[in-house]
């Protein structure tokens, strides 16, 4: 509702000048300025909560919490409204990019609200941003997703957050209806839809629904409700159980022994419908309170004991119970211990006669299971080979240790190069998590002076390790890292120890181990420079030019940013691009010094059109790229052969003569833009775009837009339509916006306020 209300305000709040700050404020520019600094400044109350000494009070909790939900509020927010296109895509996915940063001194744990405003953006506008342009972003995005997912580190809550979000995108982002029935269920319904799903939960069997159709009368043995009633009250398990349910209700499920769970501290290790026929338990000869019965119960319990019983008993009990085709009464104790208040008489109820008797039974007569006396422990029943496997369990490897196991397993692998038994082998070495990153790092060190073929095969172990779940990208990667560090003191000994790392990474990559932007996250700003460029030079040798040129378009890396801070400009970029043979990564930069060449040459609209027939495809005509290009080089020839001459200061309004000099230029190249703009709304935005950029470049030239703008509106290439939705879009591709809609918002007014009159005019005709 908030965002749809700001969709509104966006359209009818005026626009007002601030008398604090040059240029005109706009709704919406009040609007993402707020959802920037909130979204930017989400960890700050967290972090005073964080500095506190001790343990947090009620108060700070409780404002701890409000904190929370504002900060997931304000995620939601930004969410929704990117959903009605107020915010762009470039911005939602800037956001997610800085969810699913991870700084190098913050732990995962340290990650937790990142990755709960992540699941919220996701939940929110997830859907929107999953589209087809988008699929190899999105399927990174939820590659990390998967991987911290997995991490012990997070909370719980957390895990369980990122495994919905990564299912809700595998049920094509539609919802999960958490219940189907309306209000709160009975213990008997939960029970009946428990029953439909599986004939048993917990180790606890429940009738089928068709069972009482089939049964009516029986209980699961197969003997008559009335039965079982008399032998339950002949032994007084109503009773003990404390309902007339007794062992099965009258609704088939209970509260009997067929509900106690199998760890009840009184029944150790009871399961009534598993552990053998309950007749036979019941008709032992003696009572729940130590009593003796007659001859034929007492019979009937010493055929129990005896050694060949019939197949159908030695089944029914649970192998701990049995010893050689023996039960023996003496190993284990199934009776309640004495401080139990299952027999325990109350208030006066039972007779002094019958008190369970303090001694042993008779010589000769059998002890029953439920009253013989505990001998030893349930956990001290494991068999000695159990004891002896746990007691030879040795200890996690330590750093040193792991690294000799690691230069022992890589001396024999690469004598054999047998994949599947050296990943094998760093199974056995049970190397702990948080040693994996290390141990990767190992592996690619191990062999940086070797052989190609030896990288080579250390390249097959790592894809194997990954596709065998040993290792994690995040280990990839936390171990690559650990290689960078380490080569300022390796290259002395090892002069091509860069190529060698590169091609580490650019197999990783292909292998689809580790994304690009993975990979270049550690290079920015030129660090181990041209690590980065050799990276490429090796994908390029691997993969080849086409699955280079889309791996490297989809990552998005910034060219410019992965070179040192003296090379970070275009033209700079271009000509170390061709000198690693990589200039192909960028066409349209290509294509923009090859035309700027050619305006230099002739400068006439023939020949420009000769040369854009000659040298651009058919299909990039109507490409805003190709566009951006063309605006780009036409206005460079023509503010450099006027108003941005070599004598002309750009803070000072230039002359009459220059800008008359400039307006001639513009129009002796009009056709050429009239060409490819003429009918193209979206492309001439990219024209706007284009000169807004140039103005930007060279530090907004006093007068320059304003007099561009009118120009090309008085030369007819561009329509008032352009200018107006250049006037309401929102780019952060493109620098400069708000001094640019500073300097030419009064003439967009006007243009409005003319083509509105014009309307008019033409009605009222």
């Amino acid at each position: 509702m908030y965002a749809q209300l700001c969709r509104r305000l966006c359209d009818d709040a005026p626009n007002f000048d601030d008398p604090n700050k040059s240029g005109t404020t706009t709704f919406r520019r009040l609007l993402l300025n707020k959802c920037q600094d909130e979204f930017e400044n989400r960890s700050k109350t967290f972090a005073a909560f964080d500095r506190d000494d001790g343990p947090l009070t009620p108060e700070q909790n409780e404002q701890k919490m409000v904190a929370k939900r504002k900060m997931l509020g304000n995620i939601r927010f930004i969410g929704e409204l990117g959903k009605l296109d107020m915010l762009s895509e470039a911005i939602l996915h800037k956001c997610i990019k800085q969810l699913l940063e991870k700084k190098r001194t913050e732990s995962v744990a340290d990650r937790a609200e990142d990755l709960e405003c992540l699941c919220q953006i996701m939940r929110t506008c997830g859907r929107r941003l999953d589209h087809d342009k988008a699929k190899s972003l999105m399927d990174q995005y939820f590659d990390r997703m998967r991987t911290m997912a997995g991490s012990t580190e997070l909370p719980s809550r957390i895990r369980f957050m990122l495994e919905d979000c990564i299912e809700l995108r595998g049920n094509n982002w539609a919802p999960r209806k958490i219940a189907l029935d309306q209000g709160p269920r009975t213990i008997q319904q939960v029970r009946e839809a428990a029953a439909k799903v599986s004939g048993r939960v917990h180790g606890v069997y429940y009738p089928p629904p068709e069972y009482g159709r089939r049964h009516q009368g029986k209980d699961f043995f197969g003997g008559s409700m009335k039965q079982i009633r008399a032998q339950r009250d002949m032994v007084g398990l109503g009773d003990v159980f404390g309902g007339p349910q007794g062992i099965i209700g009258d609704a088939g499920i209970g509260t009997g022994p067929g509900v106690i769970q199998d760890n009840h501290d009184d029944f150790p290790a009871i399961n009534w419908q598993r552990n053998g026929n309950m007749r036979n338990q019941q008709n032992t000869g003696y009572n729940q309170f130590g009593g003796g019965g007659n001859q034929r119960q007492e019979g009937g319990y010493n055929q129990y004991q005896q050694r060949n019983t019939n197949q159908q008993q030695q089944n029914s009990l649970p192998p701990r119970f049995m010893k050689k085709n023996q039960f023996n009464s003496g190993e284990i104790s199934l009776r309640p211990t004495k401080d139990s208040m299952v027999f325990k008489p109350q208030g006066g109820f039972m007779p002094p006669s019958s008190k369970p008797s303090q001694g042993t039974p008779p010589s000769g007569s059998p002890t029953p299971i439920m009253m013989q006396p505990p001998t030893i422990p349930i956990q001290q029943a494991k068999s000695s080979g159990d004891r002896g496997k746990k007691d030879k369990k040795q200890p996690p490897p330590s750093k040193e240790d792991l690294k000799k196991l690691t230069e022992e397993m890589l001396t024999e692998y690469l004598n054999t190069k047998t994949v599947d038994e050296a990943v094998r082998s760093v199974r056995d070495m049970r190397a702990p998590k948080k040693h994996l990153p290390e141990l990767t790092s190992n592996l690619m060190t191990y062999a940086l002076n070797k052989e190609d073929s030896d990288r080579e095969a250390i390249s097959d172990l790592i894809a194997a390790l990954k596709k065998e779940g040993v290792i994690s990208s995040e280990h990839f990667i936390e171990g690559f890292e650990g290689l960078l560090q380490q080569l300022s003191d390796l290259e002395n000994d090892i002069p091509l120890i860069k190529s060698y790392t590169a091609a580490y990474a650019a197999r990783a990559v292909k292998d689809d181990l580790v994304p690009l932007t993975d990979v270049a996250q550690p290079m920015e700003n030129g660090a181990h420079y041209p690590l980065f460029l050799l990276v490429l030079q090796q994908l390029h040798k691997l993969a080849g030019r086409d699955q280079l040129v889309s791996v490297f378009t989809d990552s998005k890396i910034n060219m410019v940013k992965m070179l040192p801070e003296i090379d970070q400009n275009k033209e700079k970029m271009m000509g170390i691009l061709e000198g690693k043979g990589l200039s192909f990564l960028f066409p349209l930069l290509r294509m923009q010094a090859e035309l700027w060449k050619a305006l230099q040459a002739d400068p006439t609209p023939a020949a420009i059109y000769k040369w854009i027939k000659d040298n651009v495809e058919a299909r990039l005509h109507t490409d805003p790229g190709f566009v951006n290009v063309l605006m780009s080089s036409i206005l460079k020839y023509v503010t450099q052969e006027s108003t941005l001459g070599e004598d002309v200061d750009p803070a000072v309004t230039p002359g009459k003569d220059l800008v008359e000099k400039e307006k001639d230029l513009i129009d002796r190249l009009k056709p050429v833009l009239q060409r490819f703009l003429h009918d193209h709304v979206g492309l001439q935005v990219s024209a706007l775009y284009a000169l807004q950029v140039h103005c930007f470049n060279n530090g907004f030239p006093k007068g320059m837009l304003l007099r561009m703008f009118m120009m090309m509106y008085d030369l007819e290439i561009t329509e008032e339509d352009a200018f107006f939705r250049w006037k309401e879009d929102i780019n952060d591709e493109f620098p400069g916006k708000g001094k640019a809609l500073f300097q030419v918002n009064t003439w967009l007014q006007w243009l409005e306020t003319a083509e509105e009159d014009e309307s008019e005019e033409e009605d009222d005709d």
